[in-house]
């Protein structure tokens, strides 16, 4: 008994994944067209996207992307044959300059190739790329992701992905045609500015899809750290409530470019004293007892 017992809980703890979600809201983009991580209303698309370190947290092998749409989803069987990059970077948005050569992609020479030609899985309203290659993240630096749509023909205009709130770096470059294939490896460079909708153009986004980040398998305490932590008021002008089944030893405080603007802050009877930031949105990076942490959204009013 005590045997069967056993095998049952390793089995248990081997489903569980560790993971981070990304951005939370339901914002999809106004143009359906530059929807990323992939613009399912046209044929072909590339797109780059940033996640900043403070937002992502400890270090992980990434096995899965997942990503939310906002409609369920019936069909996409013209959204596959794709292609996924994926890099460390020091860069905290895309440097873009307007002119013929300005688009300022990350080369994927510079990244890890994760998947060769992979289809999309999706339930309800989540899509999910499975990486054949598990990206192996550092815990420290900032991550690109580099997903390249290559089957022709379209799913129509009622699935646009779910998008973060803007920064104040551009964080995407997308490019989408239903006719021209973007090679990612010589990937178009004519960027004319925040504005241009142009097929033959590159766009650039203030913001990017709302992303969860999965591990490969690992042991249920790895688990507990995801989605741990409860934020209250949020907003808040003052204060910071943060619960947690976890011991909080300490929290740093990002600005929305990645910036460190308040390091190892100490719970005073659960709250964080936040009166010194201005208003506008920060990532608290919540570092546990135990060894873990997890990062929340908070606005400040």
């Amino acid at each position: 008994m005590k045997k069967t017992l056993l095998s049952v809980a390793i089995l248990a703890a081997n489903l569980f994944y560790s993971q981070v979600t990304i951005g939370s809201g339901t914002r999809v983009d106004s143009n359906i067209g530059l929807s990323t991580p992939i613009s399912i209303y046209y044929g072909y698309s590339l797109s780059q996207q940033i996640y900043l370190a403070s937002e992502i947290g400890p270090a992980m092998n990434i096995q899965q992307l997942k990503f939310y749409v906002q409609n369920p989803i019936s069909s996409l069987g013209n959204t596959a044959q794709v292609d996924v990059w994926i890099g460390h970077t020091t860069s905290t948005g895309f440097q873009n300059v307007v002119s013929t050569t300005g688009a300022g992609w990350i080369p994927v020479s510079q990244q890890q190739k994760v998947l060769t030609t992979g289809n999309l899985t999706y339930s309800g309203s989540e899509v999910t790329i499975t990486l054949t290659t598990p990206f192996a993240y550092n815990g420290t630096q900032n991550l690109v992701i580099t997903v390249d749509e290559n089957k022709s023909g379209d799913d129509g205009n009622s699935y646009p992905f779910y998008q973060t709130v803007d920064y104040a770096n551009d964080m995407t470059l997308i490019n989408r045609s239903d006719t021209d294939n973007p090679d990612p490896l010589n990937p178009p460079t004519n960027y004319t500015g925040p504005s241009s909708f142009a097929t033959t153009e590159v766009q650039g986004k203030k913001y990017k899809a709302i992303v969860t980040l999965i591990a490969q398998n690992l042991g249920v305490a790895d688990v507990r750290t995801v989605g741990d932590a409860s934020i209250s008021p949020n907003p808040a002008a003052d204060f910071v409530v943060i619960k947690s089944k976890l011991t909080v030893g300490s929290v740093d405080i990002f600005d929305a470019n990645g910036r460190k603007v308040s390091n190892n802050l100490s719970l005073n009877h659960d709250k964080i004293d936040i009166r010194h930031l201005s208003s506008g949105v920060y990532l608290l990076k919540i570092n546990y007892k135990e060894g873990f942490s997890t990062t929340k959204k908070i606005i400040k009013k």
